[in-house]
């Protein structure tokens, strides 16, 4: 198999756990979009909700689910999404959102991440410098 920079062997960026509920696989392009795989668990019970205590994301995403729902609560309005249904969250404060687990399966899905023009798309504090991608070979 050819080097390229549009493929991201699963071999080389493998699954790995952001916190205690999420497993994500990242690859982090020359082109400046990261492409995600995750699984996302459901919150235990009486955990308190991120929105409500000021976590919200700013970040611009693109979500095609695979498996499980998952909710996204916006300022003005929450949208639920399951397996086949797609999202586009535009980056910027005015878009900001908080993903959550509905019900108890885990969540399965893929999603793009880009930043706003003024600001790139943050990487994940485990690792990042690893799953940056050799374009060159």
């Amino acid at each position: 198999m050819q080097d390229s920079p549009y493929l991201f062997p699963a071999a080389t960026h493998p699954l790995r756990a952001d916190g205690d509920r999420l497993m994500v696989r990242e690859a982090v392009s020359p082109f400046g979009i990261t492409l995600r795989y995750q699984e996302r668990a459901p919150d235990p019970p009486g955990t308190p909700d991120p929105a409500a205590e000021g976590h919200w994301c700013e970040t611009g995403h693109s979500i095609f689910v695979l498996a499980g729902r998952i909710r996204y609560t916006f300022d003005d309005h929450v949208v639920e999404a399951g397996p086949g249904d797609m999202l586009h969250i535009p980056a910027g404060s005015a878009h900001r959102h908080q993903p959550s687990v509905v019900g108890d399966e885990v969540v399965r899905y893929v999603l793009t991440e880009f930043g706003s023009p003024t600001q790139p798309p943050p990487l994940l504090a485990a690792d990042a410098k690893s799953s940056q991608v050799n374009a060159t070979g």
